[in-house]
């Protein structure tokens, strides 16, 4: 029987990353990060044509750059470094995997049967 820390850590490491994937923004970064080889860290500016790109694939197609670079500065990237599914350096505007390849959800594998477990 697993102890209640042990529960407690699951359920936090889940609802985070339901949180992250709230959004499809967020989605988008992480989806990213996750499929680049590299483990380099990315400047917002690529980030941000990645997003446009994602967004207009799944058929958005009123993406501003504008709003995409404010809302990903100012509210995506700090949510997610909080989460502690990536390191932003908001001074420099430049996003690192975190070294816990594990922490970035996979998307084909989060799901409501997970919570069963």
């Amino acid at each position: 029987m697993a102890s209640s820390e042990q529960v407690s850590s699951t359920v936090d490491r889940r609802s985070a990353a339901f949180e992250a994937l709230a959004n499809s923004q967020r989605r988008h970064v992480l989806a990213y990060l996750r499929e680049r080889s590299e483990d380099d860290p990315v400047h917002i500016d690529g980030l941000i044509d990645q997003v446009i790109a994602r967004e207009l694939v799944d058929g958005n197609s009123t993406v501003d750059p504008d709003s995409v670079a404010a809302t990903l500065h100012h509210v995506h990237l700090p949510k997610l470094g909080d989460l502690g599914l990536v390191d932003y350096d908001p001074e420099t505007n430049v996003v690192s995997p975190v070294e816990d390849e594990a922490a970035i959800p996979d998307f084909d594998r989060v799901s409501l049967e997970e919570s069963s477990a």
